[in-house]
């Protein structure tokens, strides 16, 4: 039997401990709901999160470990056949859901690298596909918000549970902290806000705003952190009258790196206005190699986009040349940004391009209508 959006008689979607990430796939259910006529009933997460899969050196080591950003979507079929599918927003590209793994018909893996996830499929047999480029976004209208605050946070306080003596002290902060991002979900900005765009003031703009991590123990982010001190020193000393941003100046900004603080706030509103006025956007990695929800939000606004060559496998690749243009090296970076600075019809041209791709691709508008195509083909 085809999938189809006629043959699907209900939607169920159990409500993620992460509703940062997982808030583009409950719009993008929104609006596949909204567009077919169905309902989606919210419901608690009844599948539990202890237990991952990790991909070291070449094999599979399972752990008790939790893993919290994976959401879970129920359809109900008109011949009642059941199918359960996992969404696994983590940036890593090492970690999945055990659970999930074990229970899901389909899994969509934010982080999709071609080795990784070739070493779970030989020992699962669940259909582990690329889930996309998501980012955080919320419906223009948030429908049954009370359900949602419910399930979210008892769900974030049940995950909290441990019978030590700290349990009390713990369920606490994970009740404050629950409730500050649901209203971060709240408040964060809209699907018309990402799909109404309009020409930058400036085509010769070139945009680059990052920001610092709390902790440098890791060694990926010191090196995220490197590369993007790196990227803005290189913008301020070579492109003075084109560069906007910096890093964020904040507690994380440390007094070696002031020379990049940015006057840019920060704030999710300025930064979609800023990119909106900019000509050129440039992209560089998340940590754990992921693809940050800066390209989206920059291909949203159809800008001619610089980034990092990445190596996360999408639904339908982004083509260099066509899309964007990718860099390997500060080098490269710099060329770019002179042959687009040199070439304005260039410019114009993969603005176009990563409009198309965002629309036919990454909004949310379309998203779960493509799920579906995905699991026909």
């Amino acid at each position: 039997m085809e999938l189809t959006p006629k043959s699907i008689r209900r939607i169920e979607l159990f409500v993620s401990n992460d509703i940062s990430h997982s808030s583009y796939l409950v719009t993008a259910l929104d609006e596949f709901c909204n567009k077919n006529n169905l309902k989606l009933d919210l419901s608690f997460n009844i599948y539990g999160n202890e237990g991952r899969v990790h991909v070291l050196h070449n094999d599979l080591k399972i752990t008790k470990h939790h893993f919290l950003k994976v959401c879970y979507v129920r359809l109900t079929l008109n011949t009642s056949k059941k199918l359960l599918l996992a969404f696994d927003f983590s940036d890593s590209d090492v970690f999945f859901s055990l659970k999930a793994l074990e229970r899901v018909d389909y899994y969509f893996k934010r982080t999709y690298t071609q080795n990784n996830v070739e070493l779970v499929r030989e020992k699962f047999k669940t259909k582990v596909l690329p889930l996309g480029i998501p980012f955080m976004v919320r419906p223009d209208k948030i429908k049954n918000r009370k359900r949602l605050k419910i399930y979210f946070i008892l769900g974030n306080l049940f995950n909290a549970i441990k019978f030590d003596k700290i349990l009390l002290s713990r369920l606490s902060k994970r009740y404050t902290k629950s409730t500050l991002e649901l209203e971060s979900f709240i408040t964060t900005r809209t699907l018309s806000d990402f799909q109404n765009y309009s020409k930058p003031k400036d085509l010769n703009s070139v945009f680059y705003q990052k920001r610092l991590f709390p902790n440098e123990k890791d060694e990926d982010t010191r090196e995220v952190h490197r590369q993007r001190i790196g990227i803005v020193r290189l913008l301020k000393k070579q492109f003075p009258n084109h560069f906007i941003g910096g890093i964020k100046n904040d507690k994380n900004l440390h007094t070696g790196y002031k020379d990049c603080a940015s006057s840019i706030t920060g704030s999710q509103a300025e930064f979609l206005k800023i990119t909106k006025e900019s000509g050129i956007c440039i992209y560089t990695r998340g940590l754990a190699n992921s693809i940050g929800w800066t390209l989206p939000e920059f291909m949203s606004q159809g800008k001619a986009i610089i980034a990092e060559k990445q190596f996360v496998k999408f639904n339908e690749e982004l083509v260099h040349g066509k899309h964007l243009l990718y860099f390997s090296n500060s080098t490269e970076l710099e060329q770019n940004i002179k042959d687009l600075l040199s070439e304005p019809l260039e410019i114009e041209r993969l603005s176009r391009n990563s409009r198309a791709y965002y629309e036919e691709n990454i909004s949310p508008k379309i998203y779960f209508r493509n799920i579906l195509e995905k699991l026909n083909a």
